[in-house]
């Protein structure tokens, strides 16, 4: 990678298929170089950098292509705090990268990287996890038996940043819309805009359109 002087930097921008007309493509941008101020050489190694520094996900990444095919394998640890997510049992870990220097993490990625390229090139997933990751217990998601399937989904919507204007007052979001000319709300998640000018918040805390309270669930 061209990286004069380590200047460079690399940007990752997401783009939904669907996008919506007020929805903004997600962009990070993260150095070239790691933290000991070294360059990367390979991308596998760049990639796993910019998701410790713009995601707080410890990645090994390792990735192989030629004239007709492109594969990569991505080993990620969940998170630990988070309801519904990994239960550790006994075992807590106080930060992201405390996990990442936990001795079960630490096997994975170095069986991980031990993966070589005519493999990652040839062989069939399923066949690349067993023969990786045999000791561990594996378990493969069927998506013609998951409904629905695994996609991207966002909970923001309308009706909830309507609520949240409505948690403000009538008398502080008036006063918002009397200084911006508009109340404009953005979603870092998903990057939808919404935007509510002085006939909108007049509707929200009418009589007819008014909202219901807020529940405690809701976020």
């Amino acid at each position: 990678m061209v990286n004069l002087n380590n200047q460079g930097k690399c940007v990752v921008t997401l783009k939904p298929n669907a996008q919506l007309p007020s929805q903004q493509p997600y962009q990070a941008v993260v150095s070239l170089i790691n933290d000991k101020g070294e360059g990367f050489e390979r991308l596998s190694d760049l990639l796993s950098h910019y998701m410790l520094k713009s995601e707080q996900l410890v990645t090994t990444l390792v990735l192989a292509a030629d004239d007709k095919v492109a594969a990569g394998l991505l080993i990620q640890r969940l998170a630990p705090i988070g309801i519904g997510n990994l239960r550790l049992g006994q075992v807590q870990y106080a930060s992201q990268n405390e996990f990442g220097m936990n001795e079960d993490d630490n096997r994975i990625a170095i069986l991980a990287s031990s993966l070589k390229r005519e493999e990652l090139l040839t062989l069939p997933g399923e066949r690349i996890l067993h023969r990786l990751f045999w000791q561990e217990k594996l378990l493969l998601l069927d998506r013609a038996q998951t409904e629905p399937a695994p996609h991207f989904s966002c909970t923001c919507s309308d009706d909830r940043v309507r609520k949240m204007i409505f948690g403000l007052g009538p008398a502080e979001a008036r006063r918002l819309v009397a200084e911006l000319g508009k109340i404009e709300v953005g979603c870092d998640f998903c990057g939808a805009k919404y935007r509510f000018d002085s006939v909108d918040v007049t509707q929200i805390f009418s009589t007819a359109g008014q909202p219901p309270p807020i529940s405690a669930a809701a976020g």
